[in-house]
């Protein structure tokens, strides 16, 4: 008798942050996949519109987030970009629609796509690859494909799919197209980098997740790209079970003796380990997204090495570094 082979697919004889490691290798693909669509011409629809506004509607908090980075990257900008849960009344023919949603069953936003494709709105959905929601879509709405391998969330899709749509109102299709590729090309070099066979001696996201190990972490920006990206991470951080906030710079400066909390005992003269307790408050760690020196007591910054490739280039390899860390186990260290 044969029996079948399932390890692929349970994962039982694959590394688990290899597995895991997966959907973020998978980021530089997801923004190539949307360059080639431009190339081909299948959003011409979008090209050299002028809209009103752009409306974005979205279903939860890291994708609300990835769309304000795009509003931080284009501001100021030609049009409000309104971000939104609800189809706004005042839409019409003068507006564009973007949906965002992982929800293949999501009855609020194909409603959304039919009232709005009723009144004459170009519409976009970015959504999963399968579901009622993708089959009822109206014929008129752009439905964004998906790599047929992809699982997970992708931070990428959201950020260089709206970034696209923005542009396209500006620039030549082809322009856009070769921008996306190096874009890719540019993520694929910063997941090379991440990747779970390197150590943490050359894995800048090793290094991020083994600094913040047993930690509270508050992330933050001193610029509006990285404060955005600092939210975004915080969210997605979250979610994964790595618990974080994130603050503006002004307001972590101010809240840093709190944060930090009593000095450690090691620095207390009087301290006998043997009959006084350890302390109990949990260490503070700060990440201080896009910036080369963090400007803070326990801080590290986070920042692209190199010349400069551009704010899209440089916040999306970020975003893919922040989405690695949460990859990884830490091991514990002989003290």
């Amino acid at each position: 008798m044969v029996h079948a082979d399932n390890t692929f697919y349970d994962g039982s004889s694959y590394d688990p942050e290899t597995v895991r490691f997966f959907d973020v290798a998978q980021e530089g693909a997801q923004v190539r996949l949307i360059g080639g669509l431009v190339a081909q011409g299948a959003l011409s629809a979008f090209e050299g519109l002028r809209p009103r506004s752009v409306v974005v509607m979205v279903d939860g908090q890291i994708h609300r987030e990835c769309v304000r980075l795009v509003e931080s990257l284009y501001s100021p900008m030609r049009q409000p970009l309104v971000i939104t849960s609800q189809l706004p009344h005042y839409i019409g023919a003068l507006d564009v629609l973007v949906v965002v949603t992982d929800n293949g069953g999501d009855e609020k936003a194909l409603k959304a796509l039919i009232t709005a494709s009723q009144r004459g709105v170009a519409t976009l959905l970015i959504g999963p690859g399968s579901g009622p929601l993708i089959d009822e879509s109206p014929q008129d709405t752009y439905v964004l494909p998906t790599l047929p391998t992809a699982a997970g969330l992708s931070p990428a899709r959201i950020v260089a799919s709206i970034s696209t749509l923005l542009d396209l109102f500006e620039s030549d299709p082809p322009i856009i197209s070769n921008r996306l590729d190096h874009l890719a090309d540019c993520i694929d070099e910063e997941v090379e980098s991440l990747s779970p066979e390197r150590d943490e001696l050359v894995n800048p996201g090793r290094q991020l997740r083994s600094y913040v190990d047993h930690a509270r972490i508050v992330h933050t920006g001193r610029s509006d790209v990285g404060l955005a990206l600092a939210n975004v991470v915080a969210a997605l951080w979250t979610k994964r079970g790595l618990v974080s906030a994130s603050l503006d710079f002004p307001e972590l400066m101010e809240s840093l003796p709190e944060l930090r909390g009593p000095q450690p005992i090691a620095d207390d003269i009087f301290h006998d380990p043997f009959l006084d307790d350890e302390p109990t408050v949990v260490p503070f760690r700060a990440v201080v997204w896009a910036e080369e020196k963090p400007g803070i007591p326990d801080a590290m910054a986070q920042s692209c090495d190199g010349p400069s490739k551009g704010a899209l280039t440089q916040a999306l390899r970020l975003l893919v570094r922040g989405q690695s860390a949460t990859i990884y186990s830490v091991e514990e260290k002989d003290l």
